[in-house]
């Protein structure tokens, strides 16, 4: 069964030059030890926050659950794409009447799911310019969730909210998605990549953070997993 399962890697490559919320905390690798002392020896330094990553609730809220303690159950679950791709802009938000939408054509979002608003905006990735697309008075701009939709997502009882942009908030908001989805104990998971190559309903995603105990963020390895169609 298992080598029947088409496997596709959602996460970005971190790199020193990956887009990141405040443009200075990408990737670094330092060196330590190398060949010459038998075996090569690294630190990573970088912020939680950067690249394909996961928020956990305490990321908001003091007391919340980490990284660290995010459930197994939650980690390997059902994946719903909602793709908006066609119609989204830099300042799009996804609606409730998108889901209205999908579910109109794909059926309710299954319980546990993980949701990714897939706006194309993925595309950028490599510019980070673009990517983090800041306007005349200094904000950054890109596709978003509105709250509504939000709201709706958290009573179909999801796992977690992703989105292939910095965000699920708009920057210039007081990210009232941030705070329902962490506030109702659920992950958020930002800068997915390839969502365009998972079908709409059907498959699975695999969401692994590092097993970082009292960690807010963390980078991820994020999978999906397509089934063959009977």
């Amino acid at each position: 069964m298992l080598e029947k399962i088409t496997l596709v890697d959602l996460t970005h490559p971190l790199t020193q030059d990956i887009p990141t919320w405040s443009g200075s905390c990408g990737f670094h690798l330092e060196i330590k030890k190398d060949y010459d002392q038998i075996f090569r020896v690294e630190q990573i330094k970088m912020h939680g926050g950067a690249g394909t990553h996961m928020d956990a609730p305490c990321h908001r809220f003091e007391g919340g659950l980490s990284i660290g303690e995010i459930s197994l159950d939650n980690c390997l679950v059902p994946l719903a794409i909602i793709d908006v791709s066609q119609r989204a802009d830099a300042t799009y938000q996804i609606s409730k009447e998108d889901i209205a939408e999908y579910e109109k054509n794909y059926g309710k979002i299954v319980e546990k799911s993980l949701v990714i608003g897939y706006t194309g905006w993925d595309r950028f990735w490599n510019e980070p310019v673009a990517y983090r697309n800041i306007d005349e008075k200094g904000m950054m701009q890109f596709p978003s969730f509105s709250l509504a939709a939000a709201e709706l997502l958290v009573a179909r009882k999801i796992s977690g909210l992703g989105i292939d942009t910095l965000s699920p908030d708009t920057p210039r908001s007081s990210f009232p998605v941030h705070h329902l989805i962490l506030g109702e104990g659920l992950y958020i998971i930002e800068n997915v990549a390839n969502a365009s190559k998972m079908p709409p309903t059907g498959s699975y995603a695999l969401v692994m953070p590092i097993k970082a105990m009292g960690s807010a963020e963390a980078p991820i390895r994020l999978v999906g997993l397509n089934f063959p169609v009977p």
